[in-house]
């Protein structure tokens, strides 16, 4: 027994540091693994699925209506006596009623549609459009996830370097104040007590800044971790160090405004949802007309306190067996109720049709919008990045006037300042086409391209 609890004892000193070493490990995942994880954990996306779900059961029962209907009820309970000689030779009028058995009966009901002008074929037609609606609006909602997953990881990026940037600048004026320090614990000539004060004073400025880069760290951080259903406290980091311009060449703008018409998911919900709508106004008025039908009904009937008659003038309910085959017609005339519901299917169709004229002008302008976005982010990289280069030999310069004791501290904090706004600029630029070109993806419809 003590050499069996000393084997435990011993596994589990060798399993602990291994579990607790699995359980702080760092996650690290590029974008395409972080857009994998954010699709698989949404909600939104299997609520849009199980929609696609309740359209197949639709489609099944639109199918299945083509079948003869079946309905059976078969009862039992107590059986009032009757024999054959109350009836015979003469009808015995006086017989009193005597509960003294029981008696099970079973009536089936066969219907099977011949003609409905339409009814059947129009349900099928609706549900296998409501099908493709239901899909390209799942289609929508991963789309959506994949451009929000973009916002926070770009973002996310975006924030490190801006807390890179910071430290940076941070480096150049925590080395100013010491060589000002220096100079003044020296007795430099030239040494300013009055500079060291500006000095720490921007320093100051830019802790503060450093802090709220943090905390945005922290937020983005915390923003892409949840949505692709991390453990709250998950030590994650980017596989990108940091944010880069969109390698991929844009095509031409009218290429993407076709692939928008023919892949945007919107569009494929409006086209399929107009052949829903005008299907249903075929099912309304079908309406009209009357629903032809075969039918085939029998019954059966026996009670243990009833003798069997065989008279077809003279129906026992408590004990009978028959069974007939016929053709049916059933029409219903309801003075107006019909023409309401066709009315109300037309106006749905219509509904939908205005929706698609603002979907043709508005979603090659959302198209056109992010090209150009694009194209303005592009040429303001380069800019801000002439503007940052040269910010930073601004910097450099001051920094080696003020330690030769020829500048001014005031000089070289506006350099820095200069340097930090202008990398900020070039920053932000990186990070708008990013997210530009992500914008373009997702209003062509190509982004779900990249995911499958």
């Amino acid at each position: 027994m003590v050499r069996c609890l000393l084997l435990i004892a011993f596994c589990l000193l060798i399993i602990s540091p291994a579990h607790g070493q699995d359980t702080n490990q760092k996650v690290v995942l590029n974008l395409d693994q972080c857009i994998k994880k954010a699709i698989e954990v949404s909600p939104e996306i299997g609520e849009s699925r199980y929609e696609e779900e309740v359209y197949k059961s639709k489609k099944l029962q639109a199918d299945s209506a083509v079948y003869p209907q079946i309905e059976v009820l078969a009862i039992t309970g107590p059986s009032p006596e009757a024999k054959r000689e109350y009836i015979s030779p003469s009808i015995n009028t006086s017989v009193a009623t005597t509960i003294n058995g029981i008696f099970g009966s079973t009536d089936a009901t066969l219907i099977q549609p011949i003609y409905t002008f339409g009814k059947i074929s129009s349900y099928k037609e609706a549900a296998s459009s409501g099908i493709k609606v239901a899909k390209a609006g799942a289609d929508k909602k991963t789309s959506d996830i994949v451009l929000r997953t973009k916002e926070l990881y770009y973002g996310f990026l975006l924030a490190k370097d801006m807390r890179n940037l910071v430290l940076e600048v941070k480096d150049e004026l925590v080395e100013s104040i010491k060589k000002a320090e220096k100079q003044i614990e020296i007795g430099s000539p030239w040494a300013d007590e009055v500079n060291l004060f500006k000095l720490r004073a921007f320093l100051g400025e830019i802790d503060k800044n450093l802090n709220e880069t943090e905390k945005g760290i922290a937020l983005a951080k915390d923003a892409l971790v949840t949505s692709m259903g991390l453990p709250r406290g998950t030590e994650f980091d980017t596989a990108e160090p940091s944010l880069t311009p969109e390698s991929k060449l844009p095509e031409e703008l009218n290429n993407y405004i076709k692939n928008a018409i023919e892949l945007r998911p919107e569009f494929i919900q409006l086209k399929e949802g107009m052949n829903a709508r005008n299907a249903l106004i075929g099912v309304e008025k079908s309406s009209y007309y009357p629903q032809l039908f075969l039918g085939l009904k029998a019954s059966v009937a026996g009670a243990t306190n009833r003798d069997k008659v065989d008279n077809p003038y003279i129906y026992d309910y408590f004990s009978h067996a028959y069974g007939a085959a016929f053709m049916g017609l059933k029409w219903s005339i309801d003075f107006g109720i019909t023409e309401g519901r066709v009315k109300e299917a037309q106006a749905e169709y219509h509904k939908l049709l205005e929706k698609k004229k603002f979907a043709d002008e508005a979603i090659p302008f959302q198209v056109r919008k992010a090209y150009l976005d694009m194209e303005e982010a592009k040429k303001n990289i380069i800019e801000t990045e002439k503007a940052y280069k040269n910010a930073r030999k601004w910097l450099v310069a001051a920094v080696a006037n003020f330690d030769l004791g020829i500048g001014d501290a005031k000089e070289v904090a506006d350099a820095a300042m200069a340097y930090a706004q202008m990398k900020a600029n070039n920053l932000r630029s990186i990070y708008n086409h990013r997210m530009s070109f992500a914008n373009l993806l997702y209003a062509t419809g190509l982004d779900m391209k990249e995911i499958k």
